[in-house]
């Protein structure tokens, strides 16, 4: 594993991304980004104290594409089986790609691919206190529980958890995973709106199923939302 440290960056994503020798593992650490993005281009908050940083997972050939569409929830979920180890809290996860805990949003997830890697970036508030505009919507683990963190040791226990968790996933314990992101769903049975790049629809959100999709009831009908497709706004 190689390691990048910097006081500030712009984005470790595009740090990651702009390398010509990347490798699996590569990891990149900042203490603040200036430019850190989350899906869709939304700006990414980040505050001195938060874990900020991205790594490089090499695409395996012999698992489809279609499988690396559950990536971003595999993400999540590995991401959330180290919190528990971090501090047994109820966090809980919103498909596809946050983490939250009491009402407020303590981790964003960015999964890109560039060329043959995947480099998966993820911002987490753990000492930050100054949350800036993002106040109101999210939180940080010292705010729940007054204790301060070694940056560094969360994320190396992250890092090297996903790589287990990817292991397992690679194993064909995916009905296991999802079942246990399922528990912990953010958004079952709230209300939301759906908007595609055409239209814009109401339902109540359902499972995440075997595909990664999100199922949602939307009149008398059953939907199915891709992962990346879509935009969830929660009323």
């Amino acid at each position: 594993m190689r390691i990048y440290r910097f006081d500030e960056i712009d984005s470790t994503n595009r740090f990651l991304r702009e390398k010509d020798d990347i490798l699996e593992k590569d990891l990149a650490i900042a203490k603040v980004q200036n430019a850190g993005r989350g899906r869709r281009g939304n700006k990414w908050v980040s505050t001195e104290g938060a874990a900020l940083f991205s790594f490089a997972l090499k695409h395996d050939f012999e698992i489809s594409e279609d499988e690396y569409m559950k990536l971003p929830l595999l993400v999540g979920y590995s991401l959330l089986y180290s919190l528990k180890k971090i501090e047994n809290l109820d966090y809980k996860f919103k498909w596809t790609n946050d983490l939250y805990l009491e009402e407020k949003k303590i981790s964003g997830i960015l999964v890109e691919k560039i060329k043959d890697h995947y480099i998966i970036g993820i911002g987490l508030n753990v000492n930050n206190l100054n949350l800036e505009e993002a106040k109101d919507r999210g939180m940080s683990l010292r705010e729940k529980t007054g204790k301060e963190y070694n940056l560094e040791e969360v994320i190396m226990t992250i890092v090297s958890d996903f790589f287990e968790n990817f292991k397992e996933f690679k194993n064909g314990s995916w009905k296991e995973i999802l079942e246990k992101i399922n528990k912990v769903n953010y958004l079952y049975g709230r209300r939301i709106d759906i908007v595609t790049f055409d239209k814009e629809e109401s339902g109540i959100a359902g499972d995440i199923l075997e595909d990664g999709t999100l199922e949602v009831f939307v009149g008398n009908e059953i939907k199915r939302y891709n992962i990346g497709s879509i935009h969830i706004a929660k009323k």
